[in-house]
């Protein structure tokens, strides 16, 4: 079976391949229907760029020292870091301080589109403001914290083992941390509710509303798996190699929630097309078929004429596939079931 950090590798690349399409798609439905990009488009835009970043940087990292991650979980006091090592920890380091800035600006991201979609009250406001003001306090305290984690910084990566004179306890602080995210995703995931359930929707739509909560309870519960995974007790540093897969999910996915609510105007426009070509392809065989039924026909065939007369075509013989006719002079039918008998009829009368 695939490591931890091999199975977060794989979701990570499966995962940003998604919310480029999905964000590719938001961008595409804003600019088809003039509804013009907002705050929460460029902010999510940010964010998908700024993900990609930590997913790459991991793969580099796993490329770099194949001991890393044991490395860098290991609690001996006494263990030497190698070179190698150092450089995984300092890869991992800069991975750390990039999550707290893509899973902080993702949730700002949604907060300013539920800003646009549902700011009908001053009570609503008020708690997109009080959840935005807890979005930067967590961004703001998870990256000082990372950059601040061991004084001097060089400590970060000299040992696994956290050394409490120069360092903090990291895997407090990641179970701190993990706990107040949870808090606000949930808190986030709320604040549309009771609207929701006052609006009178289809139920396709209704479907489609229960897909995004749905998105959004697992992104909660896979912010939950990567604190309970990571947190070792009576530690000072986490276990990242086991938490490394649900923490890959749980930003990615935000990032692809995010983007759920606005998908609708492109899903529809895929399912637009997709029923003109269907149109195109049964028009097109049902104008091959006619042709061989013209064709393979015995006997001989009338048509009206422009002056009001019967003319009638000669039986065709095989291989006679020399005549040209006219558009207006083939039988209508299954041919050009655009055209019917009665439009037909009013193109061909008699000149005066």
């Amino acid at each position: 079976m695939p490591s931890n950090e091999e199975a977060a590798q794989v979701a990570g690349i499966l995962l940003i391949v998604l919310d480029i399409i999905t964000v590719a798609g938001r961008f595409y439905s804003r600019w088809f229907t003039k509804l013009g990009f907002g705050w929460d488009d460029w902010t999510i835009l940010i964010a998908l760029l700024a993900g990609i970043v930590p997913g790459a940087l991991t793969i580099y990292g796993a490329t770099v020292s194949a001991t890393g991650p044991a490395a860098a979980s290991n609690f001996n006091p006494d263990y030497v870091f190698t070179e190698a090592d150092i450089l995984y920890t300092k890869i991992t380091f800069s991975t750390s301080v990039l999550y707290f800035f893509v899973a902080s600006i993702t949730k700002f991201s949604i907060l300013l589109l539920l800003h646009r979609l549902f700011s009908i009250s001053n009570t609503f406001k008020i708690l997109i403001y009080v959840a935005g003001a807890c979005v930067i306090s967590f961004w703001l305290a998870g990256t000082l914290a990372n950059v601040m984690n061991c004084i001097p910084l060089e400590w970060t990566w000299k040992n696994g083992n956290a050394d409490p004179r120069y360092c903090i306890n990291y895997n407090t602080f990641w179970l701190i941390t993990g706990i107040f995210e949870s808090l606000i995703d949930l808190f986030i995931l709320a604040l549309p509710i009771g609207i929701v359930f006052t609006l009178h929707l289809e139920r396709n739509k209704r479907f489609g509303v229960a897909g995004i909560f749905l998105m959004g309870g697992f992104v909660l519960f896979s912010g939950v798996a990567k604190v309970i995974l990571s947190y070792v007790p009576n530690s000072r540093e986490p276990d990242f190699s086991k938490g490394a897969l649900w923490t890959t999910v749980h930003l990615y996915t935000g990032i692809l929630c995010a983007n759920m609510p606005t998908a609708r105007p492109m899903l529809n426009k895929i399912a637009q097309l997709t029923s003109t070509m269907g149109s195109k392809v049964r028009l097109l065989s049902s104008s091959s078929q006619g042709k061989r039924w013209y064709s393979l026909g015995s006997g001989q065939q009338s048509l009206p004429s422009h002056n009001g007369e019967t003319s009638v075509l000669p039986q065709s013989t095989p291989g006679d596939n020399s005549r040209n006719w006219n558009r207006r002079d083939k039988p209508k039918g299954e041919a050009y079931p655009m055209f019917s008998l009665k439009s037909w009829h009013s193109t061909t009368e008699p000149e005066p």
